[in-house]
């Protein structure tokens, strides 16, 4: 390619439905590898044209992205997507190449590191696929397609050469201490900030890569681990944790606060409490800036009890820690070795719930816990329920296992023959896709949908009192939750009086909905 033009690359989230239990602008939080990819590429190739679209955001339909992309008519297009929305990024790479099918695709994320012959060949309009880790190998797809478009030593890239499936080598991981801060001057972040109802003024942020415990289920082991590629092309998975510094984190909230205005933190880390001498010089300077935060975090339960006694955690909420989303699972140690989660058991977490409940108030303690194991039946279903009200948990969410690709569970699931459906749109974390020994599918999805209908019903006087709490965060969220399930049932009754579907009570809940813009 001429060098007269610097290269013009897109980053696109194509248009989606949404989970009716958030407000839509909650379910549309900034997709942070677009302006961690924009930065990096920024940082190594100035030259460069980064443009990221979030047509959620936006509200940007399929007919405005079709003359957004004529408008801007780009080099390079980069889609990642969720496993679940991943027909919603086909659809956006067979746009793509309607409007200029001169325009370079490549697909990238968990999903596409991991489905990458299939979508290759199941899908002509997507030319590459960036595999595991973007940054180092975007770099080089660049440099590539500047000089010449010889793709032989581009690592992690995979693509078809006359039929022939081609997947080079992996590079290695990134030291995140070399990452620069997300561009979120590119990101539009005020298009996130102001609507939010569970998140308000909120921004995606990321401290560290990888994880510290081994979960078989675990998207995050998936996609952030060392890999090598050995016999056969076939790859081996390391999991591996891996960080900014604490400064680093500083300056990059300094911006977000200071610029933009932004107020409420949610982390994408998958063992976001990690290490505490990062915790205590992180949240120190927090505290000394007098920063008026709020954070959303996902942790480890394990680690709550020594950070209790030893005073980070009563620093970490000081700071603003205000939201914990936390993997209960299942209250028995066999099933938690089954989800390769051997580091926990239910008095780690009812210990850590309490410390929660007794000495942070201010903290909203929400769990998610897993159904449709193989050997699960009705009973050991309800017993979850019980074990949410044990640990006493603000909320409670209840999700069949979904074993994403490129998860052991996934791959065990496929050797064993366990897998029921291989429609990745159902692979929603609500949709039972697993067979049980002893439970049809229609059967989990029914005792799945009666531990979270009943959470409530349960124990209607202990959420009721919550409405009342004197801490904002914890009253706000338990309004929201009551009024957004609320919302979904006035909306079933209305449709089935007009006769545009059954009233699915609870379940309704699961059900996505289609945004008024998705189309236009």
């Amino acid at each position: 390619m001429s060098s007269t033009k610097p290269v013009k690359i897109i980053y696109i989230r194509p248009p989606r439905h949404y989970w009716p239990i958030l407000n839509e602008a909650d379910n549309f939080l900034l997709p942070l590898a677009y302006p961690t990819l924009a930065a990096y590429v920024r940082q190594q190739l100035p030259h460069v044209q980064n443009i990221i679209l979030d047509c959620c955001a936006h509200q940007i339909g399929w007919r405005s992205l079709k003359l957004f992309l004529e408008k801007e008519n780009p080099d390079i297009v980069a889609i990642g997507e969720k496993v679940c929305y991943s027909h919603e990024a086909d659809k956006a790479f067979r746009l793509v190449k309607e409007v200029n099918p001169h325009i370079t695709t490549v697909a990238g994320g968990q999903f596409y590191s991991h489905v990458v012959e299939p979508s290759l060949r199941s899908n002509p309009c997507i030319d590459y696929i960036l595999r595991f880790e973007g940054e180092i190998a975007l770099v080089e797809f660049i440099k590539a397609f500047e000089n010449g478009k010889n793709y032989s030593t581009v690592p992690n890239l995979a693509y078809l050469d006359k039929g022939k499936l081609i997947q080079n080598e992996i590079a290695p991981l990134l030291d995140m201490t070399s990452l620069p801060p997300p561009a979120y001057d590119i990101s539009s972040l005020d298009k996130y900030q102001p609507f939010g109802k569970l998140w308000p003024k909120a921004v995606t942020v990321q401290r560290s890569r990888g994880c510290t415990n081994n979960c078989s289920y675990c998207s995050w082991i998936a996609q952030e681990s060392v890999y090598t590629t050995g016999d056969n092309n076939k790859s081996a998975r390391k999991a591996v944790f891996r960080s900014k510094t604490p400064q680093q984190m500083i300056k990059e909230i300094e911006m977000l606060y200071e610029q933009f205005g932004v107020r409420y933190l949610f982390w994408v880390d998958a063992s976001w409490n990690y290490g505490d001498d990062w915790m205590n010089e992180f949240c120190d300077e927090i505290i000394r800036r007098k920063y008026k935060l709020g954070w959303w975090a996902f942790i480890r339960l394990d680690l709550i009890s020594e950070q209790h006694q030893n005073g980070t955690l009563k620093k970490m909420v000081r700071a603003g820690f205000r939201h914990i989303l936390a993997g209960a699972d299942r209250n028995d140690f066999d099933d938690l070795c089954t989800l390769g989660k051997r580091s926990q058991n239910f008095q780690v977490v009812k210990e850590a719930l309490g410390i929660f409940k007794k000495h942070y108030p201010e903290v909203f303690r929400q769990c998610t816990f897993i159904t449709g194991l193989p050997d699960d039946t009705s009973e050991r279903i309800q017993s979850l329920l019980h074990y949410a009200h044990e640990i006493d948990v603000d909320f409670a969410a209840f999700h069949p296992l979904s074993p994403f690709p490129g998860t052991p569970m996934y791959e065990e699931a496929q050797e064993n023959g366990l897998l029921m459906d291989r429609n990745f749109v159902n692979f929603d974390m609500f949709y039972p896709v697993m067979k049980t020994k002893y439970l049809t599918q229609e059967e989990v999805a029914y005792w799945t949908r009666w531990c979270q209908s009943n959470f409530v019903a349960k124990k209607p006087f202990r959420y009721f009192w919550r409405f009342f709490s004197p801490h904002s965060i914890r009253r706000r969220l338990h309004w929201w939750f009551a009024f957004a399930i609320t919302r979904v049932m006035v909306k079933q009754i209305v449709n089935h009086i007009r006769g545009i579907e059954a009233f699915q009570g609870f379940s309704g809940v699961n059900k996505l909905w289609k945004p008024a813009w998705y189309e236009t």
